[in-house]
């Protein structure tokens, strides 16, 4: 029997005793909204090998086309993270989950005069699916999002900078 779990508010507010796909996320985004190149790393462990990312049904990308990506992020980006609404884990009777996130990204740029936050709403879903080991891993990620609030911010920024 499939069920599912909720949970609203912040993802840092998701404790340990949680369902699993409930703490995955957690881990997941602490991670891919670090800014340091080394929590990404922790990435590939959360990741199947052949997990694939795509945004706004563009073609799918993967762990190593992604992680130059956030390296990039790093070198432009002072403050990056989403604000989580509402998270759904759903478990299935395969031992699989899926994750579905409503959430608002927020970027400042660096340099950016007035350090003004661009905020973009988002809709994710990770698919999980259960290892040899017994560990969830990351199959499929989905990102459904507007990216002109981010786009139109850092032309602005870099106009201000005068680059």
């Amino acid at each position: 029997m499939v069920t599912a779990t909720i949970h609203r508010g912040p993802y840092l507010a998701i404790q340990k005793d949680a369902s699993p796909g409930l703490v995955f996320l957690r881990q997941f985004l602490t991670a891919s909204d670090s800014l340091s190149t080394d929590d990404h790393k922790v990435l590939c462990n959360q990741l199947h090998p052949d997990a694939t990312f795509t945004i706004n049904n563009n073609p799918a990308i993967t762990l190593d086309q992604l992680l130059p990506m956030l390296a990039m992020r790093s070198t432009k980006v002072s403050k990056f993270g989403h604000d989580v609404h509402t998270a759904w884990d759903i478990a299935e009777d395969d031992g699989g989950r899926t994750l579905m996130y409503e959430s608002t990204s927020f970027t400042v740029f660096k340099g950016d005069p007035e350090s003004v936050e661009a905020r973009v709403n988002e809709f994710g879903v990770i698919e999980l699916s259960r290892c040899s080991g017994g560990e969830l891993k990351a199959t499929k990620l989905r990102t459904y999002m507007d990216p002109a609030p981010v786009s139109a911010r850092a032309r602005l920024a870099m106009g201000m900078m005068g680059q």
